[in-house]
């Protein structure tokens, strides 16, 4: 039996709500926003007093530049930070139970901190499960922060952020956070004694993410049976304080990403010993690295991106699923492309090639490197310009298509400095990646143009294509069947495309041929 739902016009079903269940749906909302929601009726008045949680990350107050100062732009911007302080004491009066507080301070100065170690006090006054605390300096002068003991002695916090604070000893001397499992430290000042405090005293830790900090030489994490996840993004050798080495030695940590991490060849054959269960390993800006092997049998992910100096990397991993390499823009291009050898048979790979200088014989050395993801089901591969990926005829002549194992073929097109993009797709351009993937089953470009492309099922006894005597396939010149395209925009070069792909065949048989364009299709809908 179908019961009807009668809607009465203007009847506010949401405020006939009960407000346990009102209260709920305002914890969803920036704490701004569920303090608006006050003024819609009594009933909302004070509602916002019984939620569970304190978000102030997203108050947007000005910040005056030294060449715009004037008197009236500096006294409005300073009452309204005046204003900011004053709701955030009320905000601590007025809530009943809080279980997360996220709290952000602009404008730090000296003067403002008995103020921040009252909020801390409050905050920790309830039984917090989470805490966010993030600090902006009224100048760079602006003395550090130091956190007060009572943040650091909480049975009940599973979530510690901090950001732009200081951590010593002192602030750790009755330190008790048993049931801690997030921690993030961000532009912290902390030295090795503190660290060490703090890490051995988080027995249930999961997830550790450590960016930008000052004042530790050296980092070192073991003994953590329950650390899942790390992070570390550190300043490069020009910035003050750099972090000169890591010891990681946790056994069950399935996710490591460094960031600007100085990590050497043996730091990180060491590094990666210590971590025997790694499912997602990711290095961004590690310009120390340059010759490395990477053997794990667990490993899943793997990413490098931006390592200038990285030449060559050995990488057993026979479960490895996906491959992301993006090359820094305006060094050579990749001849000597550093992954040497692949154990495993990829999922995915997205490839950034976006070289402002080429080597001599750089499309061999292209030709080398894809080769390398023959086996790939999905390869995406980020260009500058579509020449870079048109290898010139005399060499098709002598090398096999590198790429006769790749399904699935996407094409995107990054802008070169102030050079646009070219909407038009050629057919010179489609048959290049025809010969680099001779046997796909799509190939997406610049999100412009989708083919799709069915092929003749191979019958018993008949022989494969001598194309390529060496290639487990044939070449859609001796079986393509169907091609169906898609437009993301308007298109004139679809004639073109259709008189190549009809006639391509080498036996002579026509090839179908149908396209559709997005934009029409959305115009009649």
């Amino acid at each position: 039996m179908n019961k009807k739902v009668h809607l009465v016009k203007g009847f506010d079903r949401i405020s006939s709500l009960p407000e346990p269940i009102r209260a709920h749906i305002l914890s969803f909302l920036p704490t701004r926003k569920a303090v608006r929601m006050s003024i819609l009726s009594t009933s909302w008045r004070a509602l916002w007093t019984q939620m569970s949680s304190l978000d102030l990350r997203y108050f947007n107050l000005p910040i005056l530049s030294a060449s715009r100062k004037t008197k009236t732009k500096t006294s409005i911007t300073k009452n309204k930070r005046l204003l900011y302080y004053d709701f955030i004491d009320l905000a601590f009066q007025s809530l009943m139970m809080l279980e997360k507080v996220k709290l952000y301070v602009p404008h730090f100065g000296s003067r403002l901190k008995p103020r921040v170690d009252n909020w801390v006090a409050r905050a920790f006054g309830y039984p917090l499960t989470e805490f966010d605390l993030h600090l902006e300096y009224l100048s760079d002068k602006a003395s550090r922060y130091y956190l007060p003991k009572i943040v650091f002695g909480s049975n009940l916090i599973t979530k510690l952020e901090l950001r732009n604070c200081g951590i010593n000893e002192s602030c750790l001397s009755d330190i008790h956070l048993p049931s801690l499992c997030n921690l993030s430290l961000a532009c912290v000042s902390i030295n090795e004694e503190a660290m060490g405090i703090l890490v051995a005293n988080c027995p249930n830790l999961e997830n550790f993410k450590f960016d930008y900090c000052d004042g530790l030489k050296r980092l070192e994490i073991s003994g953590h049976a329950k650390l899942k996840k790390m992070e570390i993004a550190q300043y490069d050798q020009y910035h003050y304080d750099p972090l000169f080495s890591i010891s990681i030695d946790c056994i069950n940590m399935k996710v490591f990403k460094a960031i600007g991490a100085p990590i050497c060849d043996s730091e990180l054959h060491s590094l990666l010993e210590n971590l025997p269960a790694l499912e997602r390993l990711e290095f961004h800006q590690c310009n120390k690295l340059r010759n490395i092997e990477i053997s794990s049998p667990h490993l899943v992910h793997l990413e490098f991106v931006k390592c200038e100096n990285l030449r060559k990397a050995k990488v057993n991993a026979p479960n490895l699923k996906y491959l992301k390499y993006f090359y820094h823009r305006g060094v050579y291009y990749p001849v000597r492309f550093p992954l040497i050898a692949l154990t495993s048979r990829l999922k995915e790979a997205i490839i950034s090639l976006s070289p402002c200088q080429k080597q001599d014989n750089w499309q061999q050395g292209l030709v080398k490197f894809l080769a390398k993801l023959s086996h790939c089901e999905r390869l995406t591969l980020i260009i500058s310009r579509k020449k870079d990926l048109t290898i010139p005829q005399e060499l098709r002549n002598n090398i096999r298509p590198p790429l006769f194992g790749v399904k699935h073929l996407v094409v995107q097109l990054c802008k070169l400095g102030s050079v646009p993009v070219k909407k038009r797709i050629s057919v010179d351009f489609v048959e290049a990646l025809l010969w680099l993937a001779p046997c796909p089953q799509t190939i997406s470009i610049c999100s412009q143009k989708s083919f799709e492309f069915k092929y003749e099922s191979l019958l018993k006894r008949r022989k494969k294509c001598d194309c390529w005597k060496s290639l487990p396939v044939n070449c859609w010149r001796h079986s393509l069947s169907k091609v169906s395209v898609e437009n993301k925009y308007e298109s004139k070069d679809d004639v073109e495309l259709s008189n190549f792909f009809r006639n391509a065949r080498f036996d002579g048989k026509l090839i179908e041929y149908s396209f559709k364009d997005s934009i029409s299709k959305k115009n009649q809908s």
